[in-house]
């Protein structure tokens, strides 16, 4: 089971705190917040991407694939983006790419809070 993300003040602090990785078409920012009971996740889809029906799509298959993988994910807040290139992948291969994307933002915002924040 995963959040939502409604606070400007979570955005905010996913820009200045949040470990951003990024693997082909798709990126992810992370923040984890051990205070949380489950991840918490929002999704960035620009106009670059593609028509309205076009993001509404793209933006469906992503959050099915997050919620298919919503155990893997550590508590913390999630901004998951695609460009343009991600409408042509399947919902298999986005669900490949995904785990290990999510997995690899929460390291490094891992190793960052250990470090006490320097990016």
């Amino acid at each position: 089971m995963t959040g939502r993300i409604h606070e400007r003040t979570i955005f905010a602090r996913l820009r200045r705190e949040g470990s951003f990785v990024r693997s082909g078409p798709l990126w992810c920012s992370v923040l984890l917040d051990p205070s949380l009971s489950q991840p918490h996740v929002a999704y960035a889809l620009g106009r670059p991407v593609g028509s309205a029906v076009a993001r509404n799509r793209l933006r469906r298959r992503l959050r099915e694939v997050v919620r298919a993988n919503s155990e893997g994910l550590a508590p913390g807040w999630y901004l998951v983006g695609a460009d343009a290139p991600a409408l042509a992948l399947s919902f298999a291969q986005l669900s490949e790419s995904f785990p290990a994307l999510a997995a690899t933002a929460a390291q490094r915002n891992r190793a960052r809070q250990a470090s006490g924040g320097a990016r």
